[in-house]
């Protein structure tokens, strides 16, 4: 197999960086995917090839992008309304302060999915569950908001 026939080289070269994947491994990974219709990146996790950090910071490094933990996002909920909490939750997307969107595959297509203002942040690759995490505490606390709000 040569690197043009590669499936996602850039994302295999940095994984074969990171975690030594070789070829085989890669082939495993790429079938499983296409066969339960999954992205590369769910695959990799699934079949634990990998941990969701190194996971992120490869994702990154194939893209030219910026990576940060989830433990350093400062998140900003401010411009999101509940048509865009959607969109969001549907590419794993949130928005950071300073103008950030953070992402946590640069495969999926947030340009399909996300209002542009979301797409002219600067993206920043983090782990999918922190994102999930910040969605899932920012949906409850609207939520409960409404909830309130109803009642008085």
């Amino acid at each position: 197999m040569n690197n043009t026939t590669l499936i996602l080289p850039h994302l295999y070269d940095a994984l074969h960086h990171e975690i030594k994947i070789d070829r085989i491994d890669w082939t495993i990974v790429t079938r499983f995917a296409e066969n339960w219709k999954l992205s590369v990146a769910d695959a990799l996790l699934d079949l634990s090839y990998i941990d969701e950090s190194t996971l992120a910071r490869c994702l990154a490094r194939s893209h030219n992008l910026p990576y940060l933990p989830g433990t350093q996002l400062k998140f900003d909920f401010s411009e999101v309304s509940l048509e865009n909490f959607d969109d969001l939750m549907s590419v794993g997307a949130a928005p950071l302060d300073e103008h950030r969107l953070a992402i946590c595959n640069p495969y999926d297509d947030h340009r399909g999915y996300l209002d542009k203002k979301f797409c002219e942040r600067e993206m920043i690759v983090t782990e999918r569950s922190s994102i999930i995490e910040a969605l899932r505490k920012h949906g409850f606390n609207e939520w409960i908001d409404e909830e309130v709000q109803a009642r008085k």
